[in-house]
């Protein structure tokens, strides 16, 4: 080969952000009512569901809220652009481990940093929600950056 550079190109993924927007509506309403009932165990639930999700099962509780009810109900539509679905995984498992914790602490009689992580997870689902920024994302996207092993998604440009 004569100074030529072959690239390999990589096809181009997809994400429905509707999707994940449906996930992150019903993290912040279960949480919201686990706080106001005082309940581990909605906590718990939107823990498995997050964790599911960040595994990408088939059986999430998110997924198939949206792909089962929600979506043929024509409630919403599809939003589908080029995206990775890596970092919201990502961004899925922090909120799963920290409900998760927060599950382990209220079980074992201590609030106050339980529903600190409940709300934190709040907050951030909310950040997603309203001003589509995920915080989770952003920082898969650099730790992608600095190489550490595990993180081997860019962002896709355009």
């Amino acid at each position: 080969m004569s100074g030529e550079i072959i690239m390999a190109t990589e096809t181009l993924r997809k994400v429905d952000q509707t999707g994940l927007r449906v996930g992150q509506a019903a993290t912040i309403i279960l949480l919201l009512l686990g706080f106001v009932l005082n309940s581990w165990l909605l906590v718990v639930l939107v823990a498995i569901a997050q964790l599911l999700s960040a595994f990408d099962a088939p059986f999430a509780p998110y997924r198939l809220l949206y792909q089962r009810v929600i979506k043929p109900l024509g409630v919403v539509r599809p939003n589908v652009i080029n995206d990775n679905p890596e970092p919201h995984r990502f961004a899925q498992l922090l909120g799963g481990l920290m409900n998760g914790v927060a599950t382990v602490l209220l079980l074992a009689g201590v609030p106050t940093p339980a529903w600190v992580l409940v709300w934190v997870v709040i907050a951030l689902a909310n950040l997603n929600f309203w001003l589509n920024f995920c915080l989770g994302c952003w920082m898969y996207y650099q730790l992608n950056r600095l190489g550490v092993p595990g993180f081997t998604r860019a962002p896709v440009e355009g």
